[in-house]
C-alpha cells in the first residue's frame, strides 16, 4: 500500500471553536472555576462566548479587590469601582452568597456605599464575610451584619466597632471571628458584647490594639456572663487600659476550653496584674504560645499549673538588658506542674543566656519526663563567643537528659 506523501500535520483535524473542552463542562463545574477568580475576572469571562455570558451572576463567591484593578486607581477610579460593585450586586442572582470579600486599599471610598453593600450581603444570607479596608476614616459596620443568622466566618480589618454600643449582637452560627490589628473600638465592653452574641464560636483572633475612651459598664462592674464553651483556638493580641481590667479578665476566663492559645506581649503585660484566682483552669489546652516584653515568671508558673494537658510550649521574648543579677527570677513552684508530665515540645525564642533563662530551661528538662525536642533560638544581638558559650552550657544539661534533643538556631 502506498504511503501518503502528505505531511502528518496536514492529516490532523484542524482545531476549531468546537474543541473548547472547558466550555463543554457542565454548569456546576464552570461555576466552581469562576468562584476561584476575583469577581472582576469572572465577569470578564462573559465576553468569551455566549456559553459563559450567563454564568457569572450565579457564582456564589463575590471577591472585590481594587488593588487588582489598575483602572480603578486613576482620579475617576473611585466612582468606577463603586459602580462596578453596585452593578454586580444588582445582577447577582445566586441563591445565597457563600463568601463575600471586600478589599479597599484606596482610603477615599464612601463609608455609606460600603455600609450599603454590607446590608445587601447580609440580606442575601452570606456565609463568609471578609473585610480589609484602608480608609481615611474607619467604617462603622451596619447593624444588620451583626444580626445575620447565616454567617459562619467573619474577618474584619480597618473597621469601627463603636456602633456595637447601640445594639445587641446575634450571630448564632458564627464559628470563626478574626478581628485584625486595624480595628478600632472605643471600649472593651464592645468586644465583650460581640463575643456574647457568638455562642457557637470555635476560632477567635483578637489583635487590635486601638482603643480610646474605655471604662464602660462591663469594665467598671464586671457583672456579665460570657460563655464560649465551643471555643477551641484563641489568639489574643490586643492591649487595654487598667480601668478595663474586669472586662478583659472576663474575656480571658472565657477561654478556658481552648486547645490552642496564643498570648501577645501587650496581653501578658495586663495579665501580670491579675490575681492567681483570675487565671482559669485550662483542662483542654494542648498548645500554648506566650510572648514577653519582660519575663513574667509568676504568670507563666500560674499558666503551667492550670494547663494540665499541655504538650507544646512556645515562649517568644523581646531582648532585654539588665544589670548583672537584676533580671527577674524564675522561682521553682512548690509542686511540679502536672503538664510537664505531658510536655513533648518546648521552644524558646530570643534566648540571651541570662542566668534565669538557664534555670528555667534546666527546670523544664529535669521535670518534663516525655520531652522530645527543645528548640532554642539564640538572640541575634549576641556575639559569636556568647552564642558558643550558650551552646556549651545547654549541652552540659543535655548530657543528663538523653531523651531530649536540643536544636539550636
Amino acid at each position: 500500500m502506498a504511503e501518503s506523501s502528505e505531511p502528518p500535520s496536514h492529516r490532523q483535524k484542524p482545531t476549531t471553536g468546537d474543541d473548547d473542552r472547558i466550555s463543554h463542562l457542565p454548569d456546576v463545574l464552570l461555576l466552581q472555576i469562576l468562584s476561584l477568580l476575583p469577581t472582576k475576572q469572572a465577569v470578564i469571562t462573559g465576553i468569551l462566548s455566549k456559553r459563559w455570558r450567563p454564568l457569572w451572576p450565579a457564582v456564589s463567591v463575590l471577591d472585590f479587590d481594587d488593588e487588582s484593578s489598575p483602572e480603578f486607581h486613576h482620579p475617576g477610579g473611585l466612582t468606577g469601582f463603586a459602580e462596578f460593585v453596585y452593578s454586580v450586586l444588582l445582577l447577582h442572582d445566586a441563591p445565597a452568597i457563600e463568601r463575600f470579600r471586600l478589599r479597599c486599599a484606596n482610603p477615599n471610598y464612601s463609608a455609606r456605599d460600603i455600609a450599603t453593600w454590607l446590608c445587601h450581603v447580609a440580606r442575601r444570607r452570606a456565609e463568609r464575610v471578609e473585610l480589609s479596608l484602608s480608609l481615611s476614616r474607619y467604617v462603622a459596620l451596619p447593624r444588620c451584619l451583626f444580626h445575620c443568622d447565616t454567617v459562619s466566618v467573619m474577618k474584619l480589618n480597618g473597621v469601627f466597632l463603636n456602633a456595637l454600643a447601640s445594639f445587641s449582637v446575634s450571630l448564632p452560627l458564627l464559628k470563626v471571628l478574626h478581628v485584625g490589628d486595624r480595628v478600632l473600638f472605643g471600649c472593651h465592653d464592645y468586644v465583650v458584647k460581640l463575643l456574647a452574641g457568638c455562642p457557637a464560636l470555635e476560632d477567635l483572633v483578637l489583635e487590635s490594639t486601638y482603643n480610646d475612651a474605655c471604662g464602660g459598664v462591663v469594665c467598671a462592674e464586671g457583672n456579665f456572663q460570657l460563655d464560649l464553651k465551643h471555643l477551641s483556638s484563641a489568639k489574643i493580641g490586643f492591649s487595654w487600659k487598667e480601668r478595663c481590667l474586669k472586662s478583659m479578665l472576663l474575656i480571658f476566663r472565657a477561654l478556658s476550653n481552648v486547645r490552642c492559645l496564643s498570648l501577645s506581649t501587650s496581653t501578658v503585660a495586663c495579665l501580670k496584674h491579675a490575681s492567681t484566682s483570675d487565671i482559669p483552669v485550662f483542662d483542654k489546652l494542648i498548645q500554648l504560645e506566650i510572648s514577653f516584653g519582660n519575663y513574667s515568671w509568676d504568670l507563666l508558673a500560674s499558666l503551667l499549673q492550670r494547663s494540665h494537658k499541655l504538650e507544646v510550649l512556645t515562649i517568644y521574648k523581646e531582648p532585654q538588658k539588665y544589670a548583672k543579677g537584676q533580671e527577674p527570677r524564675w522561682i521553682h513552684p512548690l509542686l511540679v506542674p502536672e503538664c510537664l508530665l505531658h510536655l513533648k515540645t518546648f521552644c524558646l525564642r530570643e534566648y540571651q543566656g541570662l542566668e534565669t533563662e538557664l534555670d528555667f530551661v534546666g527546670y523544664i528538662m529535669q521535670n518534663a519526663r516525655v520531652l522530645e525536642t527543645m528548640t532554642i533560638y539564640i538572640s541575634s544581638s549576641l556575639g559569636s563567643e556568647e552564642k558558643l558559650q550558650i551552646r556549651r552550657h545547654l549541652s552540659i544539661l543535655q548530657r543528663n537528659f538523653e531523651t531530649c534533643q536540643i536544636v539550636f538556631h
